[in-house]
């Protein structure tokens, strides 16, 4: 079935074809995130939701009819949400006796709550969003990092040689499984070299590690590590060097497992575990070739239940009751009742293994119709529930659904699914949007830099003198192309809330092409080809990390100076003038610097903020979480001196909280162009492929309350580069800077 769907949605699908296709994908999308993020039944909280919308692809996209679509959508929601109803016509009234228990003895409710999302999402340190189903299991998920079970031993004699680690090992499960033994070498400055060994059997098989030490290296980790949720068995763990003629032995205490002592110490003398949920212990079994061996595991944590995470919820027999699609209709109940046997009414266990076993088995690979069609529909839900600022970007969603999908059914490579992906996201002005896309190979760029300037493309840097480009000289066609028009097409692949962040991105990412590849620019009527042999060069605006200019006056480069060198300058910052703070680009954890500027404490508590949500398609928005940096004052005082802060469309996200407080606290003037005008903690969700987009989660506004996305912060003073200036290498905005300080 998978083939002929294949094969109907190729590039080679009639005209006719197309629109009844798109109108399927499309009901069948609304629905998905209807259930996906909102619907609390046990089945619809367990299913592969990324496999699910691949699967859900192949059986609505050839349906030739509404009736066909109705009865394909009942059969592909029935088995994970049996109390959602579809219908031909609106459906009136809520069957409630169908969906609740007779006797709700033991029974509550139990509902979808989301701080933001995080389903399907990347958690990270700090992690500020969360999606609750309360009142039910939490989901048990693996730790998305390798847990590590190591012993550590001094190696300085050891530098210089060859060493080898061996051991008897082997897995309890190989599936979803990464393991391998470990040999870690820590050098005197603190740097890791790691050397690895792939553990994949479920038998008793030997590895090993050669490895060459340096001169520098202090200690020597050695071990194993373990991703997954199964076992790792470890035996007779041995550790070599080669005097030049033979292997002699290196004591590993207790490499054979034989005493039962394990410690959480870090001393030579004891084996232990790293990573959260990873546990460690010696058994008493048959092993490789002792008594005794490690077994190093993955514990599941206790189950819990989720508790509210604020205080709003749904009432039972509340629903989102829509018209999905040309004459069908759908009612999904946003809470149900649940008791420890699961949530009413259940789905019979044979259907729904059945099912799930269908899912699961639908390919992972972006080369699949399917997989990019599911992935269109994922990328919508994403951002048509739970993007803050889609009130504010003035796009109409569902027609750029329509044109991904549209463009999916013709792309034939995974590049051109890339594109789609960045055509598609490019609409909602996000300049944290980004599509991490592991096959990508377009990311080298000739040794040059340009920008515009003076509404032409100029070239501002040649970082190879074999180049015959000098800085100055205008480019006017791009591979036969005007400059103009390339770029077009260019920016229509960037999501960007200003014209400043756009510009800053399609200055580099319009130089990207495979390695080795050429791109022919005419400049002065010469044709000259560039190839890209390089990574791109993105260009800082100064190289120094601070400068003291003339008697009284102090350069910072925030986006470099660390905030500790900042402080041992304070005696002379405190003693200058003015200070001329560069923030063309991103801050290097140094915004402590605003507090000596600060005259009073920082009282603006609420000028980030997460929605809360229980209902779809951001309605009813339950109230947000609101907080702010809070930050004090700090001695000495600089505020009394002339403060002058150099921006531009390149300074994103802190830069522009950082940059906000100068503004709307009045701490000092701000020149040169508006920030990217995006800001607040990215959100990361994930695809088919191993494909991940960045997004913002958070809505940021200014400490006033006014409208910061697509604006961003105003400068006081507006500049623009020159040609004369650029080619000439001045800084014309770090020279404005001086002018009025001076």
């Amino acid at each position: 079935m998978a083939l002929l769907v294949l094969m109907a949605c190729s590039s080679e699908s009639k005209p006719l074809d197309t629109p009844r296709k798109i109108e399927n994908l499309k009901t069948f999308a609304r629905v998905y995130g209807f259930v996906k993020y909102f619907h609390p039944s046990d089945e619809a909280s367990n299913i592969d939701w990324k496999k699910f919308a691949s699967y859900g692809v192949s059986k609505v996209i050839d349906c030739n009819t509404d009736a066909e679509l109705l009865d394909e959508l009942k059969q592909l929601f029935g088995p994970i949400a049996p109390s959602v109803t579809f219908s031909s016509k609106r459906i009136n009234g809520n069957e409630l006796s169908k969906i609740r228990p007779k006797n709700l003895m033991g029974y509550q409710l139990t509902f979808w709550q989301h701080r933001g999302v995080s389903i399907g999402m990347k958690s990270y340190p700090g992690y500020p969003y969360a999606s609750m189903r309360v009142n039910s299991p939490a989901k048990i998920e693996i730790g998305r990092n390798h847990g590590t079970m190591v012993k550590i031993l001094n190696a300085k004699e050891y530098r210089n040689t060859k060493l080898r680690l061996r051991a008897m090992a082997k897995l309890a499960d190989t599936a979803k499984v990464s393991a391998y033994l470990r040999l870690a070498a820590i050098n005197a400055d603190g740097s890791t070299i790691l050397e690895k060994g792939n553990i994949k059997g479920s038998l008793w098989s030997p590895y090993e590690i050669i490895y060459d030490s340096g001169d520098e290296m202090e200690r020597l980790e050695i071990g194993v590590a373990l991703k997954g949720n199964t076992s790792l068995l470890l035996d007779n763990v041995k550790l070599d060097y080669w005097n030049g003629n033979k292997w002699e032995a290196i004591p590993v205490h207790n490499g054979d497992f034989e005493k039962a002592q394990t410690s959480a110490s870090k001393s030579t003398e004891t084996w232990f575990a790293r990573g959260s949920g990873y546990t460690l212990e010696i058994s008493k079994d048959t092993s490789a070739h002792t008594n005794r061996f490690a077994r190093f595991f993955y514990e599941e944590p206790a189950l819990e239940i989720n508790k509210k995470i604020f205080d709003a919820a749904p009432v039972f027999g509340e629903m989102v009751n829509e018209e999905i699609g040309n004459s069908i209709f759908c009612q999904v109940p946003i809470a149900l009742y649940r008791n420890d046997n699961g949530t009413f009414p259940k789905v019979d266990s044979i259907r729904l293994q059945r099912f799930r076993q269908k899912v699961d088995s639908m390919p992972g690979s972006t080369k699949d119709l399917n997989v990019r069609l599911g992935n269109i529909i994922n990328t919508y839900n994403v951002f048509q529930h739970f993007y803050p600022y889609m009130d504010v970007v003035d796009v109409n969603w569902e027609n750029e659904l329509t044109n991904a999908l549209s463009r999916s059914l013709t792309d034939s490579t995974e590049y051109d699914h890339y594109v789609t992906l960045e055509k598609f996201t490019a609409s909602l002005r996000d300049g944290h949007v980004y599509i991490n896309f592991p096959s990508l190979s377009k990311i080298y760029a000739p040794r040059i830099t340009w920008e515009w300037v003076e509404d032409n493309l100029i070239i501002t840097n040649v970082l190879d003198h074999n180049i015959p480009l000098k800085i100055g000289d205008v480019v006017t066609h791009i591979d036969g192309v005007p400059s103009k028009a390339y770029f077009n097409e260019v920016e229509s692949r960037i999501s960007a809330g200003t014209k400043g962040w756009l510009d800053h991105k399609a200055k580099t990412k319009s130089l990207l092409g495979e390695w080795k590849t050429s791109m022919v620019v005419k400049v002065g009527g010469r044709e000259i080809s560039l190839k890209r042999e390089s990574l791109v060069y993105n260009e800082p605006p100064r190289q120094s990390a601070y400068e003291k200019i003339g008697d009284s006056t102090y350069y910072l480069n925030l986006t470099l100076i660390e905030m500790d060198t900042i402080s041992r300058l304070l005696p002379e910052l405190q003693k200058s003038k003015a200070i001329i703070c560069d923030l063309r680009g991103y801050p290097n954890v140094n915004h402590k610097l605003i507090s000596y500027f600060l005259k009073e404490k920082d009282t603006s508590v609420s000028w980030m903020q997460i929605p809360n949500c229980i209902f779809p398609d951001r309605k009813n928005i339950q109230g947000f979480e609101k907080f702010g940096w809070s930050l004090p004052t700090a001695s000495p005082y600089l505020g009394d001196k002339q403060i002058v802060f150099i921006t531009d469309g390149s300074a994103i996200s802190s830069a522009e909280s950082y940059l906000a407080f100068i503004k709307d606290y009045k701490l000092g003037k701000i020149i040169g162009q508006p920030t990217a005008g995006t800001n607040g903690n990215i959100n990361t969700f994930e695809l088919e492929g191993n494909i991940s987009i960045n997004w913002t989660g958070i809505k940021v506004v200014k400490h006033n309350g006014a409208q910061h996305h697509i604006i961003g912060v105003i400068p006081d003073v507006f500049l623009s580069k020159t040609i004369d200036g650029v080619t000439a290498g001045r800084d014309e905005f770090l020279e404005q800077a001086l002018e009025l300080v001076n």
